[in-house]
């Protein structure tokens, strides 16, 4: 498929799509015997591993040192997996940290009328009143 075609698939603009292939984000895009990009399903399954991990908040560096060892081979089975152990500890503590956050936006909805509201009354009276005294 051509890269327009790939973009359409994949959400990604074909600037984006270039990019990625230029830092080695993705492997190399097989080509037709006049240099064009002819994406097959192989390189639409890389992108799709990259963007997945990209949009986990995993840096770019580690999915492409993950992605280039992986077209090394199986010689490089253990520093993949190791770099897969390192992302899965960074996603969970990310994960654990945003329940803590979401934790403390539900009490606070499900307090909202009887704890935030007054207060926020409060501090806007008070506000209301130090400009007025001035």
């Amino acid at each position: 498929m051509t890269i327009k075609e790939a973009a359409q698939r994949t959400g990604i603009s074909i600037d984006n799509l270039r990019y990625y292939e230029r830092i080695g984000l993705v492997p190399e895009v097989p080509r037709t015997e006049s240099g064009i990009r002819n994406y097959d399903e192989m390189s639409i399954n890389w992108i799709e591993f990259a963007m997945r991990f990209k949009k986990a908040g995993v840096s770019l560096e580690a999915i492409r040192e993950y992605i280039q060892l992986a077209v090394q081979g199986l010689s490089t089975k253990d520093a993949r997996l190791e770099i897969l152990i390192e992302t899965k500890a960074e996603l969970e503590k990310k994960m654990h940290d945003m329940q803590e956050t979401l934790d403390v936006v539900n009490y606070k909805i499900d307090t909202y009328e009887q704890k935030c509201e007054p207060v926020t009354n409060e501090l806007i009276a008070l506000w209301k009143a130090s400009k007025e005294e001035k």
